[in-house]
C-alpha cells in the first residue's frame, strides 16, 4: 500500500509562486500518495492544474449561507475537493474550535463524501494514554462511517516547534492509537503522523512500521524543501 503524504501549506504559499509549484508537484516522481491542501484562493488553481488529490484546510459545519469568510461542504464538494484537514492543533488553539465543533465537523465532511483527515494529539504535559482516548471519543461521537477517516497523529507539542518525539515514541503512541481504535471501535484505522516533519527525518518516520504516511507543516510550500523531501523518501 502506497504511503499518503499530506502537505499542509497553511497559509505559507503566495501567488508568485503557485504555477511553479504546481509544476514542480506534477514532475515529483514518487509511489506515495500525494494530498496539497492549498490556501482556499489557490484550490480551484490546484484542482485545474495538479496531478494530485486536493484537500481543504478548513470547513464549516453550518450549511446556512450567513457565515462571512467560511466556507462550506456544498462548496468544496462542487469544486471537486477530496480531502479537508479537521481538528489541527492551531484551530483548537487559536480559534477555540472545541470537541463539539470538531465532531460536527468531521459527521458534516463524512455527510458530503469529502474524506476528513482528523487531527489530534496531546499536549506536552498529559498522558497521551488518558488524553488521546478522551479526544478521540469525543471526536468520534455519533460518527458511523469511521473507515474514511485519515486518523492524523499531531502532539500539540510538535507542531511548528521543530521538536518532535522520537521514532520509538512515535510508533508507541500510534500503536496505542490503533489498538484503541479497533478495541472500541471495531475498525483499523489509517493513521499519519504530522510535527516537524522535513527533509531530514522523513525517510525514518514515513517507515514506521504500521504508519500509513505523514502530514507536513507550511514547509511544504518550499519548493526547494519538498524537492529535497521526496528525494528522501
Amino acid at each position: 500500500m502506497n504511503k499518503l503524504v499530506v502537505l499542509n501549506h497553511k497559509m505559507s504559499l503566495l501567488y508568485d509562486d503557485l504555477y511553479s509549484y504546481i509544476e514542480m508537484i506534477n514532475n515529483i516522481e514518487t509511489d506515495c500518495d500525494i494530498v496539497v491542501c492549498p490556501s482556499n484562493i489557490y484550490l480551484e488553481a490546484f484542482l485545474n492544474n495538479s496531478d494530485y488529490a486536493i484537500g481543504c484546510q478548513n470547513i464549516n459545519y453550518n450549511l446556512d449561507v450567513n457565515n462571512t469568510g467560511e466556507i462550506s461542504t456544498d462548496q468544496i464538494r462542487a469544486l471537486g475537493v477530496d480531502y479537508v484537514i479537521i481538528g489541527h492543533n492551531e484551530r483548537v488553539e487559536k480559534y477555540h474550535e472545541n470537541k463539539s465543533i470538531v465532531n460536527m465537523k468531521l459527521i458534516a465532511a463524512l455527510e458530503a463524501n469529502i474524506l476528513p483527515i482528523l487531527c489530534f494529539g496531546e499536549n506536552i504535559d498529559e498522558d497521551y494514554k488518558e488524553a488521546i482516548p478522551k479526544i478521540l471519543d469525543a471526536y468520534l461521537k455519533d460518527v458511523l462511517n469511521i473507515d474514511f477517516i485519515t486518523f492524523a497523529y499531531e502532539p500539540a507539542y510538535a507542531i511548528g516547534t521543530g521538536t518532535l518525539p522520537s521514532v520509538d515514541r512515535i510508533k508507541e503512541v500510534t500503536d496505542f492509537i490503533s489498538k484503541y481504535i479497533e478495541d472500541k471501535y471495531h475498525k483499523k484505522p489509517s493513521i499519519i503522523y504530522g510535527g516537524s516533519v522535513d527533509s531530514s527525518n522523513i525517510d525514518e518516520i514515513i517507515n514506521i512500521e504500521g504508519l500509513s504516511g505523514v502530514m507536513i507543516g507550511a514547509i511544504s510550500s518550499n519548493i526547494k524543501e519538498i524537492q529535497k523531501i521526496f528525494k528522501n523518501i
